[in-house]
Protein backbone atom coordinates (compact mmCIF):
# COMPACT_ATOMS: atom_id res chain seq x y z
CA UNK A 1 0.00 0.00 0.00
CA UNK A 2 1.16 3.21 -0.79
CA UNK A 3 0.91 5.96 1.52
CA UNK A 4 -0.99 8.96 0.99
CA UNK A 5 1.12 12.08 0.40
CA UNK A 6 0.18 14.83 2.60
CA UNK A 7 0.22 18.05 1.26
CA UNK A 8 3.08 20.08 3.37
CA UNK A 9 1.06 23.17 1.97
CA UNK A 10 -0.50 25.08 5.61
CA UNK A 11 -4.25 25.34 5.62
CA UNK A 12 -5.92 28.48 5.39
CA UNK A 13 -6.95 30.36 8.53
CA UNK A 14 -10.42 30.73 8.29
CA UNK A 15 -11.54 34.50 8.55
CA UNK A 16 -13.63 35.57 10.98
CA UNK A 17 -17.11 37.49 10.03
CA UNK A 18 -16.76 41.11 10.98
CA UNK A 19 -19.95 41.17 13.79
CA UNK A 20 -22.62 43.89 13.18
CA UNK A 21 -25.71 44.52 15.33
CA UNK A 22 -27.17 41.57 16.94
CA UNK A 23 -30.75 41.28 15.95
CA UNK A 24 -31.99 41.89 19.42
CA UNK A 25 -29.96 45.24 19.27
CA UNK A 26 -31.83 46.09 15.82
CA UNK A 27 -35.39 45.45 17.36
CA UNK A 28 -34.29 47.32 20.69
CA UNK A 29 -33.46 50.47 18.31
CA UNK A 30 -36.75 50.00 16.41
CA UNK A 31 -38.62 50.24 19.28
CA UNK A 32 -36.77 53.22 20.65
CA UNK A 33 -37.78 54.97 17.39
CA UNK A 34 -41.30 54.44 17.36
CA UNK A 35 -41.64 55.17 21.54
CA UNK A 36 -40.09 58.68 20.27
CA UNK A 37 -42.77 58.83 17.80
CA UNK A 38 -45.38 57.51 20.53
CA UNK A 39 -44.16 60.19 22.67
CA UNK A 40 -44.25 63.40 20.39
CA UNK A 41 -48.06 62.05 19.32
CA UNK A 42 -49.16 61.43 22.82
CA UNK A 43 -47.75 65.50 23.47
CA UNK A 44 -49.42 66.97 20.64
CA UNK A 45 -52.49 64.88 21.51
CA UNK A 46 -52.21 66.17 25.00
CA UNK A 47 -51.46 69.90 23.92
CA UNK A 48 -54.24 69.72 21.70
CA UNK A 49 -57.11 69.05 24.53
CA UNK A 50 -59.00 71.72 25.81
CA UNK A 51 -61.44 72.22 28.44
CA UNK A 52 -64.20 69.89 29.05
CA UNK A 53 -67.10 71.65 27.42
CA UNK A 54 -69.95 70.29 25.77
CA UNK A 55 -70.15 68.88 22.44
CA UNK A 56 -69.76 71.56 19.39
CA UNK A 57 -70.97 70.44 16.14
CA UNK A 58 -67.87 71.22 12.97
CA UNK A 59 -68.95 71.09 9.86
CA UNK A 60 -66.36 69.84 7.52
CA UNK A 61 -66.94 70.75 3.86
CA UNK A 62 -66.11 69.13 0.24
CA UNK A 63 -62.56 70.32 -0.23
CA UNK A 64 -61.77 71.54 2.77
CA UNK A 65 -58.12 71.45 3.57
CA UNK A 66 -56.42 69.70 6.66
CA UNK A 67 -55.44 73.64 7.41
CA UNK A 68 -59.51 74.76 7.04
CA UNK A 69 -60.18 71.99 9.48
CA UNK A 70 -57.70 72.97 11.96
CA UNK A 71 -58.32 76.60 11.55
CA UNK A 72 -62.48 75.48 11.90
CA UNK A 73 -61.62 73.67 15.10
CA UNK A 74 -59.10 76.11 16.74
CA UNK A 75 -61.90 78.85 16.36
CA UNK A 76 -64.53 76.38 18.12
CA UNK A 77 -62.33 75.40 20.82
CA UNK A 78 -62.04 72.02 20.36
CA UNK A 79 -58.08 72.32 19.83
CA UNK A 80 -55.64 74.32 21.77
CA UNK A 81 -53.63 74.92 18.56
CA UNK A 82 -54.38 74.12 14.84
CA UNK A 83 -50.96 74.00 13.98
CA UNK A 84 -50.62 71.31 16.41
CA UNK A 85 -53.41 69.29 15.09
CA UNK A 86 -52.21 69.46 11.45
CA UNK A 87 -48.87 67.94 12.79
CA UNK A 88 -50.57 65.06 14.41
CA UNK A 89 -52.71 64.37 11.57
CA UNK A 90 -49.57 63.86 9.18
CA UNK A 91 -47.84 62.21 12.23
CA UNK A 92 -51.24 59.70 12.00
CA UNK A 93 -51.22 59.60 8.00
CA UNK A 94 -54.39 60.89 8.01
CA UNK A 95 -53.88 64.84 6.42
CA UNK A 96 -55.83 63.59 3.49
CA UNK A 97 -58.40 61.03 5.38
CA UNK A 98 -60.99 63.36 6.67
CA UNK A 99 -64.58 62.69 5.48
CA UNK A 100 -67.09 65.92 4.86
CA UNK A 101 -69.93 65.97 7.08
CA UNK A 102 -71.02 67.20 9.99
CA UNK A 103 -69.69 66.04 13.28
CA UNK A 104 -70.24 66.31 17.54
CA UNK A 105 -66.53 66.93 18.96
CA UNK A 106 -65.95 67.53 22.73
CA UNK A 107 -63.47 70.24 23.33
CA UNK A 108 -61.92 67.61 26.31
CA UNK A 109 -61.42 64.77 23.35
CA UNK A 110 -57.71 63.93 22.61
CA UNK A 111 -56.51 65.28 18.99
CA UNK A 112 -56.61 60.96 18.15
CA UNK A 113 -59.92 60.64 19.03
CA UNK A 114 -61.12 63.90 17.18
CA UNK A 115 -58.71 62.41 14.08
CA UNK A 116 -60.56 59.11 14.68
CA UNK A 117 -64.02 60.95 14.61
CA UNK A 118 -63.26 63.18 11.01
CA UNK A 119 -62.26 60.02 9.40
CA UNK A 120 -65.00 58.10 9.54
CA UNK A 121 -68.15 58.43 7.40
CA UNK A 122 -70.43 56.38 10.20
CA UNK A 123 -70.02 59.66 12.69
CA UNK A 124 -71.47 62.12 10.72
CA UNK A 125 -74.47 63.50 12.48
CA UNK A 126 -77.52 63.94 11.14
CA UNK A 127 -78.59 66.58 13.70
CA UNK A 128 -76.65 69.31 15.30
CA UNK A 129 -77.80 71.65 18.40
CA UNK A 130 -78.39 75.59 18.72
CA UNK A 131 -78.65 77.09 22.18
CA UNK A 132 -79.42 80.72 22.50
CA UNK A 133 -78.96 81.94 25.72
CA UNK A 134 -81.29 84.89 27.82
CA UNK A 135 -80.84 88.12 26.13
CA UNK A 136 -79.48 87.84 22.71
CA UNK A 137 -79.98 90.55 20.63
CA UNK A 138 -81.40 89.08 17.23
CA UNK A 139 -77.26 89.86 15.69
CA UNK A 140 -76.13 87.91 18.74
CA UNK A 141 -78.43 85.09 17.53
CA UNK A 142 -77.23 85.72 14.09
CA UNK A 143 -73.84 84.97 15.04
CA UNK A 144 -74.66 82.20 17.17
CA UNK A 145 -76.58 80.06 14.28
CA UNK A 146 -73.73 80.72 11.77
CA UNK A 147 -71.40 79.71 14.70
CA UNK A 148 -73.20 76.69 15.89
CA UNK A 149 -75.07 75.70 12.50
CA UNK A 150 -72.96 77.03 9.96
CA UNK A 151 -75.17 79.26 8.03
CA UNK A 152 -73.90 82.93 7.28
CA UNK A 153 -74.90 85.28 9.83
CA UNK A 154 -76.34 87.70 6.97
CA UNK A 155 -78.35 84.99 5.83
CA UNK A 156 -80.07 84.37 8.86
CA UNK A 157 -80.13 88.31 9.89
CA UNK A 158 -82.40 88.32 6.07
CA UNK A 159 -84.84 85.83 7.15
CA UNK A 160 -84.91 87.12 10.83
CA UNK A 161 -85.50 90.10 9.60
CA UNK A 162 -89.08 89.26 7.51
CA UNK A 163 -92.48 88.87 9.38
CA UNK A 164 -94.57 86.87 7.08
CA UNK A 165 -94.44 83.53 9.26
CA UNK A 166 -97.69 83.19 9.56
CA UNK A 167 -97.91 84.21 13.15
CA UNK A 168 -100.12 86.29 14.56
CA UNK A 169 -98.03 87.98 17.28
CA UNK A 170 -95.93 89.15 13.88
CA UNK A 171 -99.05 90.97 12.66
CA UNK A 172 -98.62 94.27 14.43
CA UNK A 173 -97.74 96.90 11.58
CA UNK A 174 -95.43 98.27 14.22
CA UNK A 175 -93.13 95.25 14.13
CA UNK A 176 -90.42 95.37 11.56
CA UNK A 177 -88.23 92.26 12.15
CA UNK A 178 -88.73 89.17 14.54
CA UNK A 179 -86.31 90.61 17.25
CA UNK A 180 -87.41 89.58 20.92
CA UNK A 181 -89.53 86.80 19.37
CA UNK A 182 -86.77 84.27 18.88
CA UNK A 183 -87.22 82.17 22.07
CA UNK A 184 -83.94 81.63 24.19
CA UNK A 185 -83.83 77.45 24.82
CA UNK A 186 -81.48 74.69 23.31
CA UNK A 187 -83.03 73.12 19.80
CA UNK A 188 -81.97 70.51 17.54
CA UNK A 189 -82.34 70.60 14.13
CA UNK A 190 -81.89 68.48 11.12
CA UNK A 191 -78.70 68.66 8.87
CA UNK A 192 -79.69 70.96 6.33
CA UNK A 193 -82.12 72.98 7.98
CA UNK A 194 -82.10 76.76 6.28
CA UNK A 195 -82.46 80.05 7.86
CA UNK A 196 -86.56 80.12 7.49
CA UNK A 197 -86.17 77.00 8.80
CA UNK A 198 -84.28 77.88 12.64
CA UNK A 199 -86.97 81.36 12.74
CA UNK A 200 -89.73 79.60 11.86
CA UNK A 201 -88.59 76.97 14.90
CA UNK A 202 -87.59 79.98 17.41
CA UNK A 203 -91.04 81.55 16.99
CA UNK A 204 -93.33 78.38 17.65
CA UNK A 205 -90.98 78.17 20.43
CA UNK A 206 -92.27 81.47 21.58
CA UNK A 207 -95.88 80.66 21.06
CA UNK A 208 -95.53 77.40 22.96
CA UNK A 209 -93.62 79.15 26.12
CA UNK A 210 -96.10 82.09 26.40
CA UNK A 211 -99.18 79.80 26.42
CA UNK A 212 -101.30 80.84 29.27
CA UNK A 213 -99.76 83.51 29.79
CA UNK A 214 -102.71 86.28 30.17
CA UNK A 215 -101.43 88.99 27.56
CA UNK A 216 -105.06 90.28 27.11
CA UNK A 217 -105.51 91.61 30.64
CA UNK A 218 -102.07 92.90 31.25
CA UNK A 219 -102.55 94.88 27.70
CA UNK A 220 -106.15 96.05 29.21
CA UNK A 221 -104.42 97.02 31.87
CA UNK A 222 -101.39 99.15 30.90
CA UNK A 223 -103.04 99.80 27.00
CA UNK A 224 -100.14 98.09 25.57
CA UNK A 225 -99.39 95.79 22.61
CA UNK A 226 -98.46 92.41 22.60
CA UNK A 227 -95.16 93.70 20.96
CA UNK A 228 -94.90 96.82 23.47
CA UNK A 229 -95.44 94.09 26.42
CA UNK A 230 -92.66 92.20 24.72
CA UNK A 231 -90.29 95.37 24.15
CA UNK A 232 -90.67 95.71 28.29
CA UNK A 233 -89.84 92.34 28.83
CA UNK A 234 -86.82 92.91 27.01
CA UNK A 235 -85.42 95.83 29.05
CA UNK A 236 -86.37 93.81 32.26
CA UNK A 237 -84.12 91.33 30.79
CA UNK A 238 -81.46 93.08 30.08
CA UNK A 239 -81.46 95.31 33.44
CA UNK A 240 -81.24 92.49 35.83
CA UNK A 241 -80.38 88.52 36.03
CA UNK A 242 -82.04 87.91 39.25
CA UNK A 243 -85.64 86.58 38.94
CA UNK A 244 -86.65 87.49 42.19
CA UNK A 245 -86.00 91.46 40.92
CA UNK A 246 -87.73 91.35 37.64
CA UNK A 247 -90.67 92.26 38.90
CA UNK A 248 -90.02 94.90 40.51
CA UNK A 249 -87.96 96.16 37.97
CA UNK A 250 -90.74 96.14 35.39
CA UNK A 251 -92.55 97.88 38.32
CA UNK A 252 -90.10 100.66 37.83
CA UNK A 253 -90.17 101.17 33.62
CA UNK A 254 -94.38 101.47 34.20
CA UNK A 255 -93.88 104.11 37.13
CA UNK A 256 -91.65 106.07 35.23
CA UNK A 257 -93.45 106.11 31.74
CA UNK A 258 -96.94 106.74 34.40
CA UNK A 259 -95.10 110.26 35.55
CA UNK A 260 -93.72 111.12 31.99
CA UNK A 261 -89.92 110.18 32.98
CA UNK A 262 -87.22 108.82 30.73
CA UNK A 263 -86.55 105.32 31.57
CA UNK A 264 -82.82 105.99 31.07
CA UNK A 265 -81.82 102.29 30.56
CA UNK A 266 -78.37 101.84 29.32
CA UNK A 267 -79.46 99.06 27.86
CA UNK A 268 -80.92 100.31 24.82
CA UNK A 269 -77.88 102.97 24.30
CA UNK A 270 -75.74 99.81 23.77
CA UNK A 271 -78.57 98.55 21.42
CA UNK A 272 -78.78 102.26 19.30
CA UNK A 273 -74.73 101.63 19.41
CA UNK A 274 -75.19 98.34 17.93
CA UNK A 275 -72.23 96.48 19.57
CA UNK A 276 -71.81 96.33 23.85
CA UNK A 277 -69.28 98.59 25.51
CA UNK A 278 -68.17 97.50 28.92
CA UNK A 279 -69.00 101.56 30.35
CA UNK A 280 -70.72 103.92 28.35
CA UNK A 281 -69.54 107.37 27.88
CA UNK A 282 -71.68 110.73 28.09
CA UNK A 283 -71.81 111.05 24.32
CA UNK A 284 -73.21 107.68 23.86
CA UNK A 285 -76.26 108.93 26.17
CA UNK A 286 -76.46 111.92 23.79
CA UNK A 287 -76.18 109.59 20.42
CA UNK A 288 -79.21 110.25 17.89
CA UNK A 289 -81.27 106.83 18.09
CA UNK A 290 -85.24 106.44 18.93
CA UNK A 291 -84.26 103.40 20.98
CA UNK A 292 -82.06 105.91 23.08
CA UNK A 293 -84.25 105.64 26.34
CA UNK A 294 -82.29 108.77 28.21
CA UNK A 295 -82.82 111.11 25.31
CA UNK A 296 -86.38 109.72 24.19
CA UNK A 297 -89.49 109.37 26.61
CA UNK A 298 -91.63 105.98 26.65
CA UNK A 299 -91.05 102.85 25.14
CA UNK A 300 -88.61 101.99 22.18
CA UNK A 301 -89.98 101.35 19.55
CA UNK A 302 -89.55 97.32 20.06
CA UNK A 303 -87.76 94.45 21.78
CA UNK A 304 -83.69 95.22 22.31
CA UNK A 305 -83.11 91.47 23.08
CA UNK A 306 -85.01 88.19 23.73
CA UNK A 307 -86.33 87.77 26.89
CA UNK A 308 -86.78 84.70 28.86
CA UNK A 309 -90.09 83.48 30.05
CA UNK A 310 -89.51 84.64 33.70
CA UNK A 311 -88.69 88.63 32.48
CA UNK A 312 -92.62 87.97 29.69
CA UNK A 313 -94.20 87.63 33.23
CA UNK A 314 -92.27 90.06 35.39
CA UNK A 315 -93.94 92.49 32.14
CA UNK A 316 -97.40 91.09 32.69
CA UNK A 317 -97.37 91.20 36.41
CA UNK A 318 -94.97 93.65 38.05
CA UNK A 319 -94.87 93.97 41.42
CA UNK A 320 -97.28 96.98 43.23
CA UNK A 321 -94.61 99.38 44.24
CA UNK A 322 -93.87 103.36 43.82
CA UNK A 323 -90.57 102.48 42.97
CA UNK A 324 -88.65 105.37 40.57
CA UNK A 325 -85.18 104.45 40.66
CA UNK A 326 -83.14 101.42 41.06
CA UNK A 327 -78.73 101.19 41.47
CA UNK A 328 -76.97 97.86 41.33
CA UNK A 329 -75.35 97.49 44.62
CA UNK A 330 -71.55 96.98 45.19
CA UNK A 331 -71.50 93.47 45.46
CA UNK A 332 -73.23 93.47 42.41
CA UNK A 333 -76.01 90.89 43.03
CA UNK A 334 -78.54 92.45 43.55
CA UNK A 335 -80.10 96.02 43.08
CA UNK A 336 -81.48 98.80 45.75
CA UNK A 337 -85.00 100.09 45.19
CA UNK A 338 -86.31 103.42 45.99
CA UNK A 339 -88.80 106.00 44.92
CA UNK A 340 -86.70 108.79 46.43
CA UNK A 341 -84.02 110.65 44.30
CA UNK A 342 -81.98 112.02 47.34
CA UNK A 343 -82.03 107.83 48.54
CA UNK A 344 -81.07 106.87 44.74
CA UNK A 345 -77.73 109.30 44.72
CA UNK A 346 -76.57 108.05 47.68
CA UNK A 347 -77.11 104.50 46.90
CA UNK A 348 -75.33 105.22 44.36
CA UNK A 349 -72.11 107.04 45.41
CA UNK A 350 -72.27 103.66 47.71
CA UNK A 351 -71.99 101.19 45.35
CA UNK A 352 -69.11 103.67 43.55
CA UNK A 353 -71.83 103.92 40.53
Amino acid sequence: MSAVRRSSRPRPKKRRRRKGPAPLARVLLVLMLLGVVAGVVLLVSAALRGGEEESVTITVEQGDTLASVAEKLDEAGVVSSSTLFELQARLRGSATQLKPGQYKLVPGASGEEILSTLSSEEEDVSTFEITLPEGLTLAQVARTVESEGGIPAAEFEAAASRTDYGYAFLEDPAIKSTEGFLFPKSYEFEKGTGAEGMVDRFLQQYLIETEGLDFRAAQERFTLTEHQLVTVASLVEKESANPEERPKVASVIYNRIRAGMPLQIDATVQYALGEPKENLSLADLKVQSPYNTYQNRGLPPGPIASPSRESLMAALEPAETDYLYYVLEADGRKHFFTNDYDEFLAAKAEAGR
